[in-house]
Order: structure tokens, then sequence, then C-alpha cells
């Protein structure tokens, strides 16, 4: 008989730091990527996918599963990471179940490289289980409005009293980036006009931009403008404490009026050293990037 050793520490922090350890071994292999995002929203992910998100990993084209959208699209490996973890299953771009793993550590491993299924920004139809393209910032979370006026379009057409056909959440993952981007104020401001219950927002609110501190250029009291969109608005003051993100997607849950805006504290690059431990090498690009 042959016994394994599990890492010390328990599951949960076992599985959100190995999706930051992924992130972090396809950037450097890659020489190229952003992994500070993925180290610090790791926990966000593990949470959605493992806890909040109703899906399919068989059957990753099923009409009524809960979307997930990463508008912060540079931060793409964090989704090819929960893709693989999670197990979903490839399919064609005709549609057509396939079988093969839709990302595999192989997979991972050619991040950033041409004709990767994990490309530097996701791209729909290209890697299963990713809902959108995501390049620019903005566009990611405009297009969760239109995803959750569609399940509502869906609702109002097909479902009838004891027969719940589509009641599918859309759940997307914005940075500083994106919430300086215009496009998302006009679609937050119609997502609240049309009282888009079934739509959650999650700000991964690190205060870093390429450029620096958001200080420099960005000073709104975010909370209040979406209030004024007509919008729910919750926080979580640590993206490590599943047990807050937990509450904060069941105020979502429990809203059935407005959209949600979960603004979450994070720090970006959280995780590859401590007070006691030197820096690595490259932990001074880590902290730079988005």
């Amino acid at each position: 008989m042959t016994t394994t050793t599990r890492p010390s520490g328990d599951l949960d922090t076992i599985c959100v730091n190995t999706i930051r350890t992924l992130a972090i071994d396809a950037v450097e292999k890659a020489n190229s990527g952003r992994p500070g995002t993925p180290m610090g929203m790791a926990p966000v992910g593990y949470q959605l996918w493992q806890r909040e998100l109703r899906f399919d990993p068989a059957d990753p084209i099923w009409p009524n599963r809960d979307r997930f959208v990463l508008s912060e699209g540079h931060a793409s490996v964090l989704l090819y990471a929960l893709l693989h973890l999670a197990q979903v299953t490839a399919v064609n771009p005709a549609y057509e179940t396939v079988g093969r793993a839709s990302v595999t550590l192989d997979d991972i491993k050619t991040f950033r490289e041409l004709g990767s299924r994990c490309p530097g920004h996701p791209e729909y139809r290209w890697t299963s289980g990713v809902e959108a393209t995501t390049g620019p910032l903005g566009q990611g979370v405009a297009n969760s409005v239109g995803m959750a006026i569609a399940s509502r379009c869906q609702a109002d057409r097909y479902n009838k009293p004891g027969f719940e056909l589509f009641d599918f959440d859309v759940y997307a993952l914005m940075g500083d980036g994106c919430m300086m981007e215009g496009i998302s104020d006009e679609a937050a401001s119609l997502a609240g006009h049309l009282g888009l219950s079934k739509l959650c927002w999650i700000y991964d609110n690190n205060h870093v931009t390429i450029e620096g501190n958001t200080a420099l250029a960005f000073s709104e009291d975010v909370g209040a403008v979406f209030s004024g969109y007509g919008w729910n608005v919750t926080r979580v003051a640590d993206a490590n404490n599943l047990g807050s993100l937990s509450k904060a997607f069941q105020i979502f849950r429990d809203e059935a009026e407005r959209p949600t805006l979960v603004i979450v504290d994070s720090h970006i690059g959280y995780g590859p050293r401590t007070s006691s431990t030197p820096a690595p090498p490259t932990a001074s690009r880590w902290g730079q990037r988005r």
C-alpha cells in the first residue's frame, strides 16, 4: 500500500494557492503576461467556480448555465487555471462536443504562444468556457449586460409557472482599468435602469493601474456612483476572506430588483513573499501590473 502526502494547510487554501502558482508558472514560462491580478483574485475565482456558479463542466454550452466574464482580460491565466481545475470539456467552433479538456496543463504551458488555447486575452469560440472576447478594458462588463438582458428575455418568453427554463446569473470580474472606461459607466447605467437583478459585477479594487496608483487619475466614490445608477452595492474588505465573499454573493442572489456591484478590496500580486522570506527575483514587476 502506498500513501501520498498532501501539502499542509486547509483544502481551500491549497486550492487557492494552486490557482496562484499556475498563474505564476504560466507567466514565467511565457516571459510575458500579468500574474498580479490572478494572484490577488484567486480566492474570488475559487469561491465563484467552486461554490457559486451553476454550470456543468461536461456541457459548457448548456443554455441555462451561469455566465462568468473576465472583463480584465489581461488576467486571462486566472480563467485558464479555473477552466483547467474545473475540468471543463471542450467543444468545437460548431458547438459540437468533442470530449477533450478545454484547457489541459500542456495548454497552460503554452500560454501566450502562437496557436495556444491559452492566448494573452480570452477569445470566444477559441477556448471552450470563455463566454466573451475581452481585450479592451470595459468590453467584458458591457458584454455581461447584454447577457443579463438575454437572461430576462428568455425567461419572459419561455418560462411557465413551475417550469423555469431560464434563470441564469451573470458574473463579471472587472478591475480599476475597466472602471475608468466610459463604456463601463454607460453599460452600468443601462443595467440599473432595466433593473437587471441577475447581473453581478465584481470590482477588483486594488488601486493599481499600469501607470501606477489609481490616485494619479481616479478618485471617484465608486459605491456612490453605482448607487446613483440604481445598483445594489456591497463590499468585501479582504479578497482572501471566503466567508465574506460567500455572504456578498448571497446578497446578490437575494436582490430581486437591482443589479449588484461587489467591491472587493484586494492586493495585487498577493502571496509571493512574506516579511521573513526574500522577494523572488521577479517580484518587483508583479506589483506593477494590473
